[in-house]
């Protein structure tokens, strides 16, 4: 009788922070591309301006969806940056000069996408805060 195998483990950090991160470049890309579609006034408003009555609202809108969609991107990102520098990035047992230079700058590279992410969700937040309460608009704008 020999030896039981054993199972092979797998570790799932790595794919959640790769999805993640998936998932926040697809949140931001929709983001973007809600705010060119409907933040951008249609041909009619040019040749008769009376036809862009409901514009500035729909604007407004397109921008409200695109921010949260920018924040739960940019959140996905980071918390896909964060996982993946973690858990994802072991060194080997007896590592090779070439392997430790691709996770030292994977690493590098992964701490400046989540660094990145949340300057760019402060700054997100800031911009809001500012517009809302130093300029002395309402709320729900």
């Amino acid at each position: 009788m020999g030896v039981p195998q054993r199972r092979m483990m797998i570790d799932p950090w790595p794919l959640f922070g790769f999805w993640a991160r998936a998932v926040g470049f697809l949140l931001l890309f929709l983001g973007t591309l809600i705010v060119v579609a409907w933040g951008t006034p249609g041909g009619g408003c040019i040749t008769t301006p009376t036809s862009c009555t409901g514009f500035a609202a729909q604007a407004l809108n397109a921008i409200l969806t695109a921010r949260i969609l920018w924040v739960l991107g940019l959140g996905a990102l980071g918390a896909g940056a964060a996982i993946r520098l973690h858990w994802g990035l072991r060194m080997p047992e007896n590592p090779r000069p070439d392997e430790v230079n691709y996770i030292l700058a994977d690493r590098r590279a992964n701490g400046l996408l989540f660094i990145l992410s949340i300057a760019l969700l402060l700054l997100l937040y800031f911009q809001t805060s500012f517009i809302t309460f130093g300029l002395g608009l309402p709320a729900g704008l």
